[in-house]
């Protein structure tokens, strides 16, 4: 495989230090009943301002965010989130690890520095995982109309968001798939770490030659209309019209 140099750079390694906590690589030692919430605790602030979804944000966006965030501690077999609820807010792992399911089966186990939850707060759809705590766990959490609120204010803030929840499908969708599922784990990081979003133009298009996409919100339909998928979904061809809310992780091959 040809070596891609295009990921360089401060911004580079953080998104690749994201990646890598997605898939628990860097694992260091809802408000539900079994969550406490400790008001006297300070922030980790320089943990979350070294993250790839925050660093770019300006210092009084940052602030905000931060203001936004309540310390909460759930013991072991704790479920912090559970599939189908609805979305309520989303959290940072500060210590621990958590494990993610999907109808019962493991996915992955993560820790510290990794986000939770986003994907339900940007598109409003119910959880599509349950979280369940394998250690004692401190998180920060920030609620759904806090969060919203920020955003509406912040582009850049927004984009992180989305950019971070794009890379988290794309790894989980086309993980599974050769030849990337016969990938090193570091070799495929860095490869989905060039990678960037798109939206449709006015007619519903998105350049999908020789590139590799993944679905991330909205519909696609092919040009016949033979078939249309929903997100999220990994995509093959080229000959898609989309709808005007999708958003596509793209990828050179």
């Amino acid at each position: 495989m040809k070596k891609d140099n295009s990921i360089t750079g401060q911004k580079g390694k953080k998104i690749v230090d994201a990646l890598r906590a997605l898939f628990g690589l860097n694992k260091s030692s809802n408000k539900q009943e079994n969550s406490h919430t400790d008001e006297g605790i300070e922030k980790p602030v320089e943990m979350l301002r070294s993250l790839s979804w925050l660093s770019n944000l300006d210092e009084m966006v940052f602030q905000q965010v931060v203001d936004g965030f309540e310390y909460r501690q759930f013991p072991v077999g704790a479920g912090l989130l559970k599939e189908k609820d609805p979305e309520n807010g989303m959290f940072v792992i500060v210590e621990g690890n958590v494990k993610i399911e999907i109808r019962g089966i493991l996915m992955s186990e993560v820790g510290a520095g990794s986000l939770i939850g986003e994907m339900a707060v940007l598109t409003g759809y119910p959880r599509s995982a349950s979280v369940v705590a394998v250690s004692p766990v401190k998180v920060v959490w920030i609620e759904s109309p806090t969060l919203k609120a920020i955003m509406k204010k912040s582009v850049e803030l927004e984009n992180g968001l989305w950019e971070y929840a794009s890379m988290r499908f794309a790894m989980n969708l086309l993980g599974r798939r050769e030849p990337y599922s016969q990938w090193e784990q570091n070799i495929f990081i860095q490869w989905l770490a060039a990678g960037e979003i798109k939206l449709p133009n006015e007619n519903g298009w998105i350049d999908l030659e020789d590139k590799v996409g993944v679905l991330v919100t909205g519909t696609a339909a092919l040009h016949d209309g033979s078939t249309i998928i929903k997100s999220p979904a990994s995509l093959t061809g080229s000959d898609y019209t989309f709808s005007k809310d999708a958003r596509v992780f793209l990828r050179k091959k």
